[in-house]
């Protein structure tokens, strides 16, 4: 009966040992699972991460914020996070460590060191996400990494004897703990960064997006859901040989970054800059991506504005003469390289001082405005048409011969001369003088050609303005 009693403790010994053995591989293959999608987000998240202790000494920091200062990990790993931080914003350090300790999130403005000797201003984002841990972002947190090893010496010694089998057991439940405040922390840090962020399947369903994509998507009028990545963004790559997935799945690229533009609910358009990266498995097979989006449609409309407020005239809205000078050069070469036509027009408003003195500054503003409006009526969209400076305007005619240039500007003279612009003191009439040139010759150059018709222009004057006058 003892032997028998013996035998079964033994089988029961065995079972829990090989329950204990299944925990113990269900944790770590957990823990595996989550570290490597997670450290792909935090090593290349757009935000700058730092990790550190409550004694302000920091534990890790992501390539983007060591790139944002010029840094090597190993120059600032285990320094004082204040050795970073501008002298003057010091006196506000302990306040914000004494309200992160009581578990609240700081959000400031602050000036770090770079490695050059430099300041840079960036928004950081304070959060205490574990014991004795603390995470900054500066517009991500790292995944602890140490299971592994123990978790092997912890199955050996459980294989040895009753004893390790227990410290084993202490062990998995370790492992499982981290693997659990890694998934915490990381999940943070996936809803924390500022970009909208998305795990795509190799067979393009959408499996996870934080709460910044769901935000971005909503903010255009469209729902963020777990469908297919097609039918959720629906840009101008999907389902064309520029497909991210595809291009990452057959060529092998390790990153992609593209300009996409997408339309929102209301028929508005959105761009943003979506970057996709692999998303490997435990055998490194490729088995999705990871594509996160930025919103840059305020970026582009200030960069249009500010593009278009350096080409054209405020008042009027006609080129300005840089960049008329530019795109009439531009004409010259193609005409001389295509052998096409090309004519120039030289235009002055006559007695437009007299306006200014009798009507004054507002209704010489407004005849401006409307001689600009009208002459970009008469002048073909192909024209280029700029005011050179007060009064003075010209305008390109592409692909037009001598004869069709004195038609034109005969045209746009009698259209002037018919306009009556109506102003607070009273109605104004005004006419111009116009003179042409033509590039004839080959050897012409832009500054020859329009010497000829500013010459032609003052004939014009001379024989008694309202006229068009062309060039010998």
């Amino acid at each position: 009966m003892d032997s028998k009693r013996d035998h079964n403790e033994v089988v029961m010994r065995s079972a829990d040992l090989d329950k204990e053995r299944a925990r113990r591989k269900a944790a770590e293959a957990k823990l595996e699972a989550l570290e490597g999608l997670y450290r792909r987000l935090y090593d290349n998240a757009s935000d700058g991460i730092v990790l550190f202790d409550d004694r302000g000494i920091i534990i890790n920091a992501n390539p983007t914020f060591l790139k944002m200062l010029g840094y090597r990990l190993e120059e600032i790993k285990g320094q004082e996070a204040v050795a970073l931080i501008h002298p003057e914003d010091l006196e506000k350090v302990p306040s914000q460590l004494h309200r992160l300790l009581a578990g609240q999130s700081v959000t400031i403005e602050r000036r770090l060191r770079c490695k050059g000797g430099h300041y840079i201003c960036g928004e950081q984002s304070s959060r205490r996400v574990g014991h004795n841990v603390t995470m900054a972002l500066y517009r991500d947190i790292t995944a602890r990494k140490k299971v592994e090893q123990e978790s092997r010496e912890a199955l050996q010694d459980a294989e040895a004897s009753e004893s390790q089998l227990e410290e084993a057991i202490s062990r998995v439940n370790t492992m499982a703990l981290d693997a659990e405040v890694a998934a915490l922390e990381m999940s943070q840090i996936f809803n924390a960064t500022s970009d909208g962020i998305c795990v795509i399947n190799k067979d393009f369903q959408i499996s996870k997006y934080n709460r910044i994509l769901q935000d971005m998507m909503a903010g255009m009028g469209l729902a963020m859901t777990e469908e297919t990545c097609s039918d959720v963004f629906g840009h101008a790559f999907c389902k064309t040989k520029r497909c991210l997935m595809n291009r990452i799945l057959k060529d092998g690229l390790d990153r992609i970054e593209e300009e996409i533009e997408m339309t929102s609910a209301d028929g508005g358009k959105r761009t943003l800059i979506v970057t996709a990266q692999p998303l490997l498995d435990l055998t490194a097979d490729t088995i999705g991506i990871v594509a996160s989006y930025t919103d840059i449609t305020d970026r582009k409309q200030i960069e249009e504005e500010l593009r278009r407020l350096a080409t054209t005239d405020p008042l009027t809205g006609a080129y300005n003469r840089r960049q008329f000078m530019e795109r009439a050069q531009e004409e010259i070469d193609r005409s001389k390289r295509y052998n096409t036509p090309l004519t120039l027009l030289m235009i002055d408003i006559d007695h437009f001082k007299t306006v200014n003195d009798t009507f004054g500054h507002n209704a010489g503003d407004a005849v401006l405005k409307r001689m600009v409006s009208e002459s970009m009526i008469q002048l073909r969209g192909s024209d280029i048409f700029c005011r050179l400076g007060g009064e003075e305007f010209a305008a390109i005619l592409t692909h037009t011969a001598p004869e069709q240039g004195i038609l034109a500007a005969e045209r746009l003279r009698k259209a002037l001369k018919a306009l009556t612009v109506t102003t607070t003191t009273g109605p104004v009439r005004f006419t111009v003088s116009i003179g042409v040139a033509s590039l004839v010759q080959a050897d012409l150059t832009l500054e020859q050609v329009m010497k000829k018709a500013d010459d032609a222009l003052y004939d014009a004057k001379d024989q008694g303005r309202d006229r068009v006058v062309a060039a010998d």
